[in-house]
């Protein structure tokens, strides 16, 4: 066994009510924030404004960007920079989901770079094939994040997803200097959620760990957060999604999706993550879970099919932490048992729905293979087993 553990870490802060703890937590990085939001629901349901008032009773003088969609793009993204070098921001703020957090994180990395050398954009630090990309430095500006949802993990992890709507290109990327400095999980944010958007997230916080777990190596540091999370997603899921006041079912998601996070920055996302980029960068309005959803039975059978004993352990413990199978073995017919558990909790999730039925074309998935191996080529080179340009094809064909 041969591994690297290399974990940043944020200072998390984890409760009901913790939302208070923002405007001193930020103090101790900046003393002029620019909080970033989506473009209503934490003004909605209030949040936005005990944010602000947080912040500026502990000091902190306070610029609202409430522009972010979901899949930020490079446009808002360069936008919000901007608005940093011109109020003179020194800390940024994110209130929200994985989008305000990752676009957060985009416009640390541009205003922070901008101090000595301006029209940089959020682009020039993204991966695209064999472009020489600009490195991420301590020049980023502190991030901290408030989460609104369980099930991006981004509160805990380096990665912004940032998409470029002239190329349609939806990549990752991240070092520990974009790592949020405090991470906040607030439950009474938390329970929030409704039904489908808990749904939605909380089937990523599965995403990502049982890609984790599979991923090309050994990762026995990030292993049992994954299994961990797996069992809070089989046991917490359904009941967060049915009754939203369930608190103890929120704060194992919460949890859960923690986990996510920080086994997702040990280990990384596989092929499913790839495919399922391309897929919301061509069609914005199909939502990050879905895509994945969408995709990840015929990404299991491809890897099960093709894969070796070690691939099948792997993917046997899945079915297990899935009240799947019982025990974990390293034959094929173990490793089947996740298919079966994946089926189960996408339809308990009402998340078993094809590509077709979300409005993708045919005609697209030779630029969406594309898209996978030119944005998403460590996703690719990560998975348990070598894929070609034809095997995405063809998974894509089947997934319609």
């Amino acid at each position: 066994m041969e591994f690297r553990h290399n974990l940043p870490s944020s200072d998390i802060i984890f409760g009901s009510g913790t939302l208070e703890k923002i405007g001193e937590e930020t103090k101790k990085w900046g003393d002029k924030a620019i909080l970033v939001t989506g473009k209503s629901n934490m003004k909605k349901l209030g949040f936005l404004a005990d944010a602000i008032d947080y912040l500026e009773s502990a000091g902190v003088e306070t610029v609202h960007y409430g522009e972010i969609e979901p899949n930020p793009t490079t446009t808002v993204v360069d936008e919000g920079a901007e608005i940093v070098l011109e109020e003179g921001c020194d800390v940024v703020v994110a209130l929200g989901g994985g989008s305000s957090m990752d676009a957060a994180k985009g416009i640390a990395m541009v205003a922070g770079h901008s101090a000595e050398e301006r029209d940089i954009s959020v682009w020039d630090f993204a991966p695209e094939g064999d472009k020489e990309t600009k490195p991420i430095t301590e020049k980023t500006l502190p991030v901290i994040a408030a989460t609104s949802t369980s099930g991006t993990g981004s509160h805990v992890t380096p990665y912004a997803v940032i998409t470029n709507p002239e190329t349609k290109g939806k990549p990752g990327f991240g070092n520990k200097h974009s790592f949020p400095k405090v991470s906040i999980v607030d439950i009474d944010i938390l329970k929030e959620m409704p039904p489908r958007l808990t749904a939605i997230t909380g089937y990523d916080v599965f995403s990502h760990v049982s890609e984790n777990l599979t991923a090309k190596g050994d990762h026995p540091t990030a292993d049992p957060l994954a299994i961990r999370a797996i069992e809070y997603v089989t046991e917490y899921l359904l009941r967060a999604v049915e009754d939203g006041e369930d608190i103890k079912a929120r704060e194992k998601m919460a949890v859960a999706d923690t986990y996510a996070g920080l086994s997702n920055t040990i280990s990384g996302t596989t092929l499913r993550h790839a495919m399922a980029h391309p897929i919301s960068g061509y069609y914005p309005d199909i939502s990050h879970g879905q895509a994945l959803a969408s995709i990840s039975v015929p990404i299991m059978e491809h890897n099960i099919e093709n894969g070796d004993e070690k691939t099948w352990e792997r993917y046997s413990r899945i079915a297990v932490a899935l009240d799947a199978s019982k025990p974990v073995d390293n034959t094929r017919q173990a490793a089947s048992k996740a298919v079966d558990g994946l089926k189960n909790l996408l339809r308990s999730l009402d998340l078993d729905k094809p590509l077709s039925e979300l409005g993708v074309e045919e005609e697209k998935i030779p630029e969406m293979t594309e898209g996978a191996f030119i944005y998403m080529g460590g996703g690719i080179e990560a998975n348990p087993v070598d894929v070609s340009k034809e095997d995405v094809k063809e998974i894509f064909r089947k997934s319609l």
